[in-house]
Order: structure tokens, then sequence, then C-alpha cells
């Protein structure tokens, strides 16, 4: 039983008809893969979950966090109450992760990463192949399995994909980041 209201209806599509079209696309930049090449298979396979946040609190992210549901690979909390200062919104999850990574929400084998929607498009997503048609502005927060999300980095660094040199999207310090944050999983630090 789906109980979405007519936005969050809205939201969902339009999430889903972005992947479609820009995520799931093969891309030049990311060496004619897909820029998300598990997307499809999240999406067909039904292991993509969406929440909605609609005021300041955390308490949603949080409780995410802290009972991570194993049925999905990525669920997708929309904030539609997001911190306006993109900054201060990338540095808050920033410091979930580690807070994460210390231990503080028990589970260690989580990994966010954010979509602030006044963040400068990156160069590499091909986009133009779908338009927003809904007025409200809204952040993304994408919450999987730290583990999986560093397995599936290892498989595509041996196909070529993260060997690019244009764009505004330093993969190399975002891999570092988070390859350290999965070594102090694996090692239980």
């Amino acid at each position: 039983m789906n109980f979405y209201t007519g936005l969050e209806k809205e939201v969902s599509a339009e999430i889903r008809e972005w992947s479609l079209n820009t995520l799931e696309q093969p891309n030049p930049a990311y060496n004619n893969f897909p820029a998300c090449p598990f997307a499809a298979k999240a999406w067909t396979d039904d292991k993509v979950g969406i929440v909605f946040k609609y005021d300041a609190s955390f308490q949603p992210l949080y409780s995410i966090i802290s009972a991570y549901d194993d049925r999905f690979e990525l669920i997708i909390l929309v904030d539609l109450d997001y911190e306006v200062a993109e900054e201060k919104f990338h540095q808050r999850l920033e410091g979930l992760n580690e807070a994460i990574a210390d231990g503080i929400f028990i589970d260690k084998d989580i990994y966010l990463m954010g979509f602030h929607p006044e963040t400068e498009a990156n160069d590499l997503l091909d986009d133009s192949e779908f338009e927003t048609t809904i007025d409200t502005l809204y952040g993304m927060v994408f919450i999987q399995r730290l583990s999986l999300l560093c397995k599936a980095s290892e498989k595509l660094m041996s196909k070529g994909y993260y060997k690019r040199d244009h764009g505004n999207y330093d993969v190399k310090a975002i891999l570092a980041k988070r390859n350290e944050l999965y070594r102090r999983f694996k090692s239980g630090r």
C-alpha cells in the first residue's frame, strides 16, 4: 500500500525520471559507463527506498542510519527543509559520516552522500534529457552500505570508470576519504 502524498508522488517520479535519463545512460565522461552503473538494476529490483523529511529536524535521517533497512541498496532522504547554506549541508553529512565511522550510530557500515539544489551542475552528468516540472526545491541524502559502495567502486576502478581528466568533481579526494572510512570499518576502529 502506498501512502505518499501528491507532492511525494511527484518528487518520487521526478527522481526516478532523473535517474533514468541522467544517471543510467552511457556517458563518455565515465568511459561509456552510466554515471551510476548500478542504478538501473537497483530500481528494477525495487532496491531503492525514498523517505521524506519535512522540517529542520534531522531525526528522520538519524532513524534511517540507526535502523538501516537492508531490503534496499539505496535509501534517498528527500529533504524538503534542507540547510540553505550549501557548504553547511555538505559539512553536516561529512560530520555524520565521521560519527558513523566512530560508532555513534552502532552500525559503522553506512555512508551518506548529498545533493544540494544550489550545487553547481556536475560537468560530467549529461542531464539534457531531463527537465524538472516541480516548483518545490529539495535536497537529497543518499544512504547506503559503505561496504557495498566500496566493493562496487573496486570493480569499476579496474574497468576505467574513474579515469577522467575533466569536470568539477574531485573524484580522487572523494574516493580517498570514502576508502579511509571503509578501512576504519574493516579494521574495527
